[in-house]
């Protein structure tokens, strides 16, 4: 996909913020806090550096879609992590909605995340 011309602002949802979290203590416990920190660093990175540019650098998501969310993409950020956003072209901002491991269930996520917020 092309880089857009035009910069976009990236916004992280309450949702988003709590999966980063539950992501991170999901991480450290599967490995360690310095692999859960540098994971979380490297996603934060890709997102300020890569996102802003290119919001469209990611397909719809197969995953949201089933469910009925038609507007959001999913972009796997390297083996087994993804970031699902949905981008606002009148407003040109991208909109974060989860962190996650691909082999999680979205279901029992967005579940689980909207129960917390």
């Amino acid at each position: 996909m092309k880089p857009s011309n035009n910069r976009y602002s990236v916004i992280a949802s309450p949702v988003f913020r709590l999966s980063l979290q539950r992501f991170k203590a999901f991480l450290e416990g599967k490995y360690s806090e310095s692999t859960a920190l540098k994971t979380v660093e490297v996603i934060k990175s890709r997102i300020q550096t890569e996102l802003p540019n290119n919001p469209q650098i990611a397909p719809i998501s197969e995953r949201l879609f089933d469910l009925g969310l038609t507007d959001y993409r999913q972009w796997l950020i390297d083996e087994h992590n993804l970031v699902l956003y949905k981008v606002n072209k009148v407003e040109s901002r991208i909109e974060l909605l989860l962190v996650m491991d691909s082999r999680q269930s979205i279901r029992k996520l967005l579940y689980e995340m909207n129960l917390l917020v």
